[in-house]
């Protein structure tokens, strides 16, 4: 699935948005564009996150969400790491914590898959061809 974020909008949201509309779980595959505006997991940091703001290229989005039935509330389980490079080469990253916001349209790849189904692999017949030996290169000692 390929999803366009626009600028003014928070990329974590429209992703939280999308992974709901199915009970499917989602993979962040990759992302390309711009953020004006991010929070990050900061255990440093006094109250645990950081926002920054300006201008960052996004290097690398990653996470993931998988749906979750205790069967009295359906909700969402996971999250989202990013990486993003300041206008001064700088890179800064962390787990997302809060707001995403787009700079700029921001392309998001995502994949999704039926959580719990997985599909045994047979094992694959080995080819048999056919071969030829190989003998062995005699090597004598070169005079001195």
């Amino acid at each position: 699935h390929v999803i366009t974020v626009n600028a003014g909008e928070d990329v974590a949201m429209k992703i939280l948005s999308f992974s709901q509309q199915e009970s499917r779980a989602i993979c962040v595959l990759s992302a390309s564009g711009s953020i004006s505006n991010v929070t990050l997991r900061q255990p440093n940091s006094s109250g645990g996150t950081l926002t920054y703001e300006g201008r960052f290229e996004i290097l690398s989005l990653t996470g993931s969400f998988m749906p979750t039935d205790n069967g009295i509330v359906k909700s969402r389980s996971g999250g989202m790491s990013v990486s993003l490079a300041g206008p001064d080469g700088r890179v800064l990253g962390g787990g997302l914590a809060g707001l995403l916001v787009a700079a700029s349209p921001v392309q998001v790849v995502l994949g999704s898959f039926v959580p719990g189904h997985h599909q045994e692999q047979t094992p694959k017949k080995q080819r048999i061809g056919h071969t030829t030996p190989v003998m062995p290169a005699v090597v004598s000692p070169a005079p001195a």
